[in-house]
């Protein structure tokens, strides 16, 4: 399943569900190694950095391959990838988009956004959940 975020850009459902799945965890995992509980402040916290460090590790492995989009090869494999995505018009806009500064920064805002705001709603959800009296 696709959640479409703009007309650009189509996320799996899954994976904006393992982001909150991450923050839950990093409650889960804390609350379980000390043994305290957390606030649901101190879980959106929590999980808030788990998503920095998931942010920095992907935005390295992506700035790693970033020099071989200037292959020719390599953008006709996007193509073939995105080709499920939409038309062959939508598709060559969005690898242009994707080549460019702008849409580069634009879509590392929006990954940070999603890294970021994900992870803290799983890691208050986790404090809510887990919260023991």
């Amino acid at each position: 399943m696709l959640l479409i975020v703009s007309s650009q850009l189509r996320v799996p459902a899954a994976f904006l569900l393992g982001l909150v799945a991450a923050g839950f965890l990093a409650v889960f995992i804390y609350q379980r190694r000390t043994g305290q509980s957390l606030s649901v402040v101190h879980g959106a916290h929590l999980g808030w950095i788990s998503g920095i460090f998931d942010f920095a590790l992907t935005a390295l492995l992506a700035s790693m391959r970033m020099p071989s989009l200037s292959d020719p090869e390599v953008v006709d494999l996007m193509r073939k990838q995105f080709q499920g995505a939409g038309s062959q018009a939508e598709v060559d806009q969005m690898i242009k988009v994707l080549l460019s500064p702008q849409g580069l920064l634009a879509a590392a805002a929006l990954m940070f956004l999603m890294f970021t705001v994900l992870p803290a709603c799983g890691g208050a959800l986790g404090a809510k959940l887990l919260h023991r009296d």
